[in-house]
C-alpha cells in the first residue's frame, strides 16, 4: 500500500469516526482519547439544544460573567458546527493569490514536520520529534478546553431547565 493511500484510508476513518459522533452512533475508541472528549462535547451541545426549546429565553437569565447565556449558547452551536463541518472556511483570507488560515503556527509545525524548518543541519527525525511534541500539547489543550465546553453546555442546559422550570 502507498503511503498516500494509507494516508487517505486513516484520514477517511477519521472522518467516518467523526460521523459517528454526530449521529449518536456508538464509538469504538478509547475513553481516554480526544475523540471521546469530542464525543461528550457534541453530545452534550445537542442534549442542551433539545432542551432549550426557546433560545430567547435564555436572555431571562441572570449573566455569570462577561458571557451571557444567549451568546454561550450561540458560542457552543457555532464551536459544534465547525468541529464537525469544519467551518474555518469563513476564518481564511487571501494574501498573495493563496488562502492563509489563521492557524499559522499550526502550519509552520507542520511544515517543519516535512524538513522545512529553516535550521541547517536539523535532520527529518528531529522535525518530526518538534512537531509530534508541539501536537501533543496542542492535543492536551484542545482536550482541557472540550472538556470546558461540555461543562459550559451542561451547566446553561441545567439552567434553562430551572428558569423554565422542568425536571433537572
Amino acid at each position: 500500500m502507498s503511503f498516500n493511500t494509507d494516508i487517505s484510508t486513516k484520514l477517511e476513518n477519521s472522518r467516518n469516526s467523526l460521523r459517528k459522533i454526530a449521529r449518536h452512533d456508538d464509538t469504538e475508541f478509547s475513553k481516554q482519547s480526544i475523540l471521546n472528549d469530542m464525543e461528550k462535547f457534541v453530545k452534550m451541545v445537542n442534549v442542551m439544544d433539545e432542551t432549550v426549546l426557546v433560545p430567547s429565553r435564555l436572555m431571562n437569565l441572570p449573566q455569570e460573567g462577561d458571557d451571557d447565556p444567549f451568546s454561550m449558547f450561540s458560542m457552543l452551536n457555532d464551536l459544534k458546527t465547525e468541529l464537525l463541518w469544519s467551518a474555518g472556511d469563513a476564518e481564511e483570507h487571501v494574501e498573495r493569490g493563496r488562502r492563509v488560515s489563521d492557524l499559522s503556527d499550526t502550519e509552520s509545525d507542520a511544515s517543519s514536520a516535512a524538513g522545512d524548518s529553516g535550521i541547517e543541519g536539523e535532520d527529518e527525525r528531529e522535525s518530526a520529534a518538534r512537531a509530534a511534541a508541539a501536537c501533543r500539547r496542542h492535543l492536551r489543550g484542545l482536550r482541557r478546553s472540550l472538556r470546558q465546553l461540555t461543562a459550559a453546555a451542561a451547566h446553561l442546559t441545567r439552567s434553562y431547565q430551572e428558569e423554565v422550570g422542568a425536571p433537572v
